[in-house]
């Protein structure tokens, strides 16, 4: 009976958040017990509290004693799981939380946590795929949402990352931190119009927020830059006298035939390299289009015309041949980004083949027919506004 009124003040004192008082119960109550008996929900009210108190230590001893007094608890486990992670023992927490998941393979909870430690321990992938798990299993968890996107940036999928970010407001909109990496995710792609939305609906939720304003500040500048460099949207004159025409040497070479009613099609060309540039009624650059008329031998020249360079794996800076320099410069000069933006997005590009965004815009690969020879194909890279049709 004793025993039974120390867990009611203890029930008591921790739902009024007095947790050393719930302790003190909590102590004695295990005191109380029988020899040889034991007690996994005392044990584990105990370990809770510990860990609430930041009593880590205590908090895994008497978790580890829920457990070995009933192993089938997955509370307890997963509990456990938690303790050890915020210890620093990110493999112990590991092998918890994975005897957690084999006792309920849909706990949503499980997943979660194995998702946080595998997340600390830099494996990305695997951090993802349990927290994917963790989202699909709870609709309400924005934590977990805002945690896989974190996840998807380590493994460098910026996109899924924006997505998952975007899924943890809808759930919950109240997620500063995930409003304002989510903001980041955008200004990194050059989304920056959608990141200084996101800016300024932190900027609401807490006017105080002075990084938040002056992030703002920084975006509106490099915005500002960015229209004022970029190629899309600018007329003929911007072109001819773009590095990569003046630089690269690239001549006019008159007009190709415009597959779009209302638009025209200037070409500039070099022995290793054209430009397309599409002009809309307005006369300003809807499209630009970078073909390399032989791609093996451009990318076997060595650049001694944009020199170029990039940083090595080894963090050291290096040249790269011309068919990277002039694409890179394309990319830079049509999109108006950094050369470090530029590469970031030619190498997703290249891994996945897939198009990519960035300011408003789309860059892609593409094949088109040769002008001389239409049956022949040339391939190359476009860069077009996202609303262009």
């Amino acid at each position: 009976m004793a025993t039974d009124d120390r867990k009611a003040r203890a029930k008591a004192h921790l739902l009024e958040g007095k947790l050393d008082l719930a302790v003190e119960e909590l102590q004695g109550a295990l005191a109380e017990l029988p020899e040889d008996t034991e007690d996994a929900e005392l044990w584990l009210a105990l370990g809770t509290a510990y860990l609430a108190l930041g009593r880590t230590d205590d908090a895994v001893r008497a978790l580890r004693a829920a457990v070995e007094a009933n192993d089938g608890d997955v509370d307890a486990r997963l509990a456990l799981g938690r303790a050890l992670a915020r210890a620093g023992r990110p493999d112990d927490a590991a092998f918890q939380l994975l005897q957690a998941s084999r006792l309920a393979p849909t706990d949503a909870r499980v997943a979660a946590e194995l998702g946080l430690v595998f997340y600390e321990k830099r494996l990305y992938e695997k951090a993802a795929s349990w927290l994917t798990k963790a989202v699909d299993g709870d609709r309400t968890d924005g934590r977990a949402a805002y945690a896989l996107g974190l996840a998807h940036e380590g493994r460098r999928d910026i996109g899924a990352a924006i997505g998952a970010y975007r899924e943890a407001l809808r759930r919950e909109p109240e997620h500063v931190d995930a409003r304002k990496t989510l903001a980041d995710a955008l200004a990194s792609i050059g989304e920056l119009e959608a990141a200084l939305a996101e800016l300024a609906e932190v900027s609401r939720r807490e006017p105080t927020n002075e990084r938040a304003a002056k992030n703002r500040e920084v975006l509106v500048h490099a915005l500002g830059e960015m229209r004022a460099r970029r190629l899309l949207g600018k007329d003929e004159r911007a072109v001819s006298l773009s590095a990569l025409v003046q630089e690269g040497a690239l001549s006019p070479k008159g007009r190709l035939v415009p597959t779009r009613p209302g638009t025209q099609v200037l070409r500039y060309a070099a022995p290793l390299a054209e430009l397309w540039v599409t002009l809309g009624p307005d006369a300003r650059v809807e499209e630009l289009l970078l073909v390399l008329p032989d791609p093996a031998r451009a990318a076997d020249e060595d650049d001694d015309v944009f020199r170029v360079t990039v940083i090595a794996e080894s963090g050291a800076p290096r040249t790269v041949d011309y068919a990277t320099a002039v694409t890179l410069t394309f990319l830079r000069e049509a999109l108006g980004c950094p050369l470090t933006a530029a590469s970031e997005l030619y190498a997703r590009l290249l891994a996945t083949q897939a198009p990519v965004e960035w300011g408003g815009a789309t860059a892609a690969f593409t094949s088109v027919p040769r002008p001389d020879r239409p049956s022949e194909q040339r391939h190359g890279v476009l860069v077009r506004q996202r609303t262009s049709h």
